[in-house]
């Protein structure tokens, strides 16, 4: 048990994967969007663009890798 800190997570083993979200221009809010990557692999990845109607503002988006944030 650590006295000192907070607990510390387990290591893992394998490709951490992660979901990418998608950050509405009108609002600023993330939004899954049902993809996932390796994360050590997302900064040379080609993500194509795609289109979504935002949950936050109801309009379609056509987003690109600048768009993206990885989930924690």
């Amino acid at each position: 048990m650590n006295f000192f800190g907070p607990p510390t997570a387990p290591k893992t083993k394998g490709p951490v994967i992660k979901r990418l979200l998608i950050r509405c221009p009108s609002t600023a809010k993330l939004t899954p969007s049902g993809q996932t990557i390796r994360e050590e692999l997302c900064a040379k990845a080609k993500i194509n663009s795609s289109k979504m109607t935002c949950p936050h503002c109801r309009q379609v988006h056509t987003w690109t890798k600048k768009d993206v944030v990885l989930a924690r």
